[in-house]
């Protein structure tokens, strides 16, 4: 079965965007489809759906996606969302992208009468089979990134009638315009897969959806016995241009960040939060503490903090086994990064919740059975004892949570291959 994939992340340095992508393309290889296309991340945001470097139009500025890349990779590989996030939320974007319900047969006889805009595009579509949307954290907000997938589903669906489905993914739209066009388009769909059970329940009213886990459920870490050998080698998680340097061979906790920072009115203000919260930590845990930078733009809240305390940052650079390792080995995750969160899971490591843009950290703690309270991301200077208090507790309940945690999340990879179960059914 020939697919078009489209919201291919692995272009971006995001742990959780490329652990997700590459583990759901395996899914679909794996299950008998052969991957034609992939309209990637960017691509949709720039809401062009044209192959390669092509030109593309914002308002009075005319840029290259090539030259939007070349921006977006400093020698120092911080990430492209990170330069491209202004560009997501913006409202000076092409005209044939509807906000509206109302604009979508408008925007569609538009879209289809000039074939500039879907370019190489047009020919890949009609030779699919099916098109595999890989919805993933992209459906909330009303930006150009969902807006661009929900309509090129609508074109696909209305112009070329190709079956088309979305899978591992989280929906929190609150505009009034979105959940409109969701009400419309999700019905459309011929499969829908939530990666969450409260997505499911928000969402019955519009389509008949269901759960699967997360396709980076795939990824586990090694056996600290098996790792040890080789992760314990001087400089070993040392990507530069950060230093990673601990020995994973004793006791260490994993400090992330959070979805919800970059939506700040300044994206830094978590520094100082997260100093005293360090502080904290550091006199109720004797071990060792480990910054993980899961995304570019938790870079500049961790780098001045692993200045100020001399601890090791694993970079954004880090190859996601790498980094599925660390935090699957360690003996908590703090954060409110989703997917660190499920690789802590996927080893039996509990995990203490941050809020993050939507309600996802709440729904992966419930789901795992740890309770579901995510402290304040903005506010970890008062939050800080509540976190080393819980911290405390798991550690406390020792290896019988993480058998516990470690049966539940085996569990999840197994049943994350309903993420493709459409394709696998119709093989």
């Amino acid at each position: 079965m020939k697919i078009l994939f489209i919201n291919d992340s692995t272009s971006n340095p995001n742990w959780g965007d490329r652990a997700a992508t590459i583990a759901l393309m395996k899914m679909i290889t794996e299950s008998g489809g052969e991957i034609i296309d992939k309209v990637t991340e960017l691509e949709l945001i720039t809401s062009t759906y044209q192959r390669g470097f092509s030109e593309v139009s914002y308002g009075t500025e005319r840029r290259s996606i090539k030259e939007i890349v070349k921006t977006c990779i400093p020698p120092v590989a911080f990430t492209i969302k990170e330069k491209i996030f202004s560009l997501i939320n913006r409202s000076d974007d092409g005209t044939h992208i509807p906000r509206r319900w109302d604009e979508y047969d408008s925007c569609l006889k538009f879209t289809t009468e000039n074939p500039d805009i879907l370019s190489g595009l047009y020919d890949t579509i009609q030779q699919a089979d099916l098109v595999v949307i890989h919805g993933g954290g992209s459906m909330t907000g009303n930006g150009m990134l969902p807006r661009a997938i929900l309509f090129l589903t609508y074109v696909v669906k209305k112009h070329f009638n190709k079956p088309v489905i979305i899978t591992n993914h989280t929906v929190d739209f609150e505009q009034q315009e979105m959940l409109d066009i969701a009400r419309n388009i999700y019905p459309l769909f011929d499969d829908v897969v939530f990666r969450d059970v409260v997505s499911v329940e928000k969402c019955k009213s519009i389509c008949d959806g269901r759960y699967a886990p997360d396709s980076a459920f795939l990824f586990e870490p090694y056996p600290l016995e098996t790792w040890l050998p080789v992760a314990q080698r001087s400089t070993y998680f040392d990507v530069w241009p950060d230093i990673a340097h601990f020995d994973p061979g004793k006791p260490y906790i994993c400090l992330g960040g959070s979805s919800l920072y970059p939506y700040l009115n300044d994206p830094s203000s978590p520094v100082e939060g997260y100093i005293k919260l360090v502080d904290h930590l550091s006199t109720i845990y004797p071990d060792q503490i480990v910054l993980t930078v899961s995304d570019g733009r938790d870079q500049g809240i961790f780098q001045p903090i692993a200045k100020r305390f001399n601890l090791p940052l694993v970079g954004l650079s880090t190859p996601v086994q790498q980094a599925v390792d660390i935090i699957g080995n360690s003996a908590a995750y703090i954060g409110g990064r989703w997917h660190p969160s499920i690789f802590a899971l996927r080893g039996g490591v509990p995990i203490i919740p941050i809020s993050s843009k939507t309600f996802k950290m709440q729904a992966l703690a419930t789901m795992s059975g740890l309770a579901s309270t995510a402290f304040d991301a903005t506010k970890l200077d008062t939050e800080k004892e509540r976190i080393g208090q819980e911290l405390l507790n798991h550690l406390n309940k020792g290896n019988e949570m993480r058998r516990n945690l470690h049966k539940w999340a085996e569990h999840q990879s197994e049943r994350c291959w309903g993420n493709v179960s459409y394709l696998q059914n119709k093989q």
